[in-house]
């Protein structure tokens, strides 16, 4: 008889984890918008629990307040979606599988721009928000060392293949500059750039400063 219930246990369960997942999903979505719509401040989780049609009760139930709510937002912006942390996705795999430096950088900046598309609108607000909002500052110091380290590794990967033109200290910060959310929405959005041509821009000059001549 037990064999009878435990599928059915088993299935009651996966559904609802499928369906918390969908609401987490759905959460997240209405947060990310609104944030980038009015900013961190003038968002409010009754607002973002009405458009993820849920209750607020359930939104700190999820995420436990607004400020780990906007984390979440932005560190899934920042992976694509997807649930595998950045260095394991296909993106940065290939990058450090290439053998060539020059291709390094072309694989890296093609990843990291359609990274900087998702993310670079949240940044932006958490940028206007961290002066006011100390739980903002911690997030954005925290952000600033998870993208250090993610462009750390993607330095060592580069130098395992060649020489650098630069110690790796001045590498890491020429990369942290040219790849940041500030200047791919300064040259994107408001230069009117097209993806493509950012793109080449970033591995060209990357290969400039980075490689020996």
């Amino acid at each position: 008889m037990s064999g009878d219930v435990k599928p059915k246990r088993a299935y009651r369960s996966q559904r609802r984890q499928q369906q918390a997942e969908q609401t987490r999903g759905r959460i997240l979505d209405a947060a990310g918008d609104l944030f980038v719509a009015g900013g961190f401040a003038a968002t409010s989780v009754a607002a973002i629990a009405s458009r993820a049609e849920v209750s607020a009760e359930t939104v700190y139930q999820s995420f436990g307040s607004k400020p780990a709510l906007l984390d979440a937002v932005v560190r899934r912006a920042a992976r694509l979606g997807q649930d595998a942390p950045i260095p394991e996705q296909a993106g940065p795999q290939a990058v450090a599988a290439a053998l060539d430096q020059r291709e390094q950088l072309r694989l890296f900046a093609a990843d990291v721009v359609r990274r900087l598309e998702r993310v670079g609108p949240l940044i932006a607000v958490v940028d206007a928000a961290a002066p006011g909002e100390p739980a903002i500052a911690e997030l954005q110091r925290g952000l600033d060392r998870a993208r250090r380290a993610g462009l750390t590794e993607f330095v060592d990967a580069l130098s395992a293949h060649g020489p650098l033109a630069v110690d790796r200290t001045v590498a890491i910060d020429t990369v942290w500059a040219l790849a940041s959310p500030d200047l791919q929405q300064l040259l994107r959005h408001r230069r009117g750039w097209s993806r493509t041509a950012y793109v080449a821009w970033l591995a060209d000059s990357l290969a400039a400063i980075l490689l020996p001549r």
